[in-house]
This record gives structure tokens, C-alpha cells and sequence, in this order.
């Protein structure tokens, strides 16, 4: 597993966390709005006021899930950074093993201190792999909740759509509401892509 592409993990990592924070704020703020909307209309709208409860509900158990996201990159730095240290070690006593074998002589000492190195340096590659599993993981927790979200926006146009007074008011609000459950999806969806393609290129070859 390259630092670069860890690197790249946690730039998209923390950009995901930010898109999901700033999306999620958005949509309760329009729940809060509906709400509002709502209690003006009493009885009349009762029904999306319960939709308009799940959205808020449910953009808290997805901030929630989303929080693990950046907690597991630091974990995975750390595996990875040891791993290349190793896999230094690995080569300085290949690379001086292969000195002294040149001379005509030999060294267990040399030899072992390589394998145990290079024994070290897949652990921390396992690791690595892992975490980085366990991160796919989160992901698919988070998109499971997307589409659960996704159809709370479904009930609240067809309760817009059935309310005769206020329709108009509560289709824009599900509206906006959509376009940022969209956003949070589109954020996830990158973001897994790329943790499965850096999972596919650690697993080949193993």
C-alpha cells in the first residue's frame, strides 16, 4: 500500500466527513422549516410532520455512522508508515546479507533479521488491509441509511403532493431536503469507490 494513496484516503476521508456534516445540517435545518410549517397548519399536515421527524431522526443516525470515518484514517497511517519502516529494515539486511555473501562468507544473523523484517512488514500490510476493510464497512452502513433517507424524501412528495393549502411550500421543502440526502449519497458513493480500488490493489498478489 503506497503513502500516497493513504494520503489520499484522508483527504477524502475528511472531505466526505465535511460534505456529510454540511449536507446533514441542511436538511435538518428544512425539517425544522417543515416543522414549523406544520404546527402553523395544525392537523391538516399532521402526516408530514412525522415525515418531517424521520428526516431529522435520521440525519442524526447518519451523522453518527459517519463519524468512524475519520477515526479509522489515523489508525491506517500509522500501520502504514511502520510497514515501510520495515520493509527498510528488510532491505538493508537483504542488501548487507548480499555484501558479505559477495566476500565469500555468511550470515544467520543477516539472513533471519531479514525474514523476521519482512514478517513484521506483512503484518502491518494485513493490517492495513483490515482497516481498510472495516472502513468499507462504515461506508456501507452509510449508504444502507442514505437509502432509507432517500425514501422518507419519497413520503414527503406524496404528502406535499396530498396536502392542498400548503403543497407547494412542503414540495420545495422535500425538494431541498432531496438534493441534499443527493449530495451525501454522491459523497459516500466516491468515496467507497476509492477505498475498494486502494482494498484491490493492497489484496493483489496476497
Amino acid at each position: 500500500m503506497e503513502i500516497q494513496r493513504i494520503m489520499q484516503i484522508m483527504d477524502a476521508s475528511s472531505g466526505t466527513r465535511r460534505i456529510i456534516e454540511r449536507s446533514l445540517h441542511e436538511i435538518d435545518r428544512r425539517a425544522l422549516n417543515a416543522m414549523v410549517l406544520v404546527k402553523r397548519h395544525g392537523n391538516k399536515l399532521a402526516s408530514y410532520g412525522v415525515v418531517a421527524q424521520a428526516f431529522r431522526e435520521q440525519a442524526v443516525h447518519l451523522k453518527n455512522a459517519a463519524a468512524p470515518l475519520q477515526q479509522s484514517v489515523a489508525p491506517l497511517v500509522r500501520v502504514q508508515m511502520r510497514a515501510l519502516q520495515h520493509a527498510r529494515f528488510t532491505e538493508m539486511f537483504r542488501r548487507t546479507a548480499e555484501m558479505v555473501n559477495a566476500n565469500g562468507r555468511s550470515s544467520t544473523f543477516l539472513s533471519e533479521s531479514e525474514v523476521n523484517w519482512q514478517r513484521n512488514t506483512e503484518a502491518e500490510e494485513a493490517e492495513g488491509i483490515a482497516i481498510l476493510r472495516h472502513l468499507v464497512e462504515t461506508v456501507t452502513r452509510l449508504q444502507e441509511g442514505i437509502t432509507e433517507q432517500e425514501y422518507v424524501v419519497t413520503n414527503g412528495r406524496i404528502e406535499a403532493a396530498l396536502s392542498e393549502q400548503s403543497g407547494a411550500p412542503l414540495m420545495r421543502v422535500s425538494h431541498e431536503m432531496g438534493l441534499a440526502v443527493a449530495k451525501v449519497k454522491d459523497a459516500i458513493w466516491r468515496y467507497r469507490a476509492e477505498l475498494e480500488e486502494v482494498l484491490h490493489e493492497s489484496c493483489v498478489g496476497i
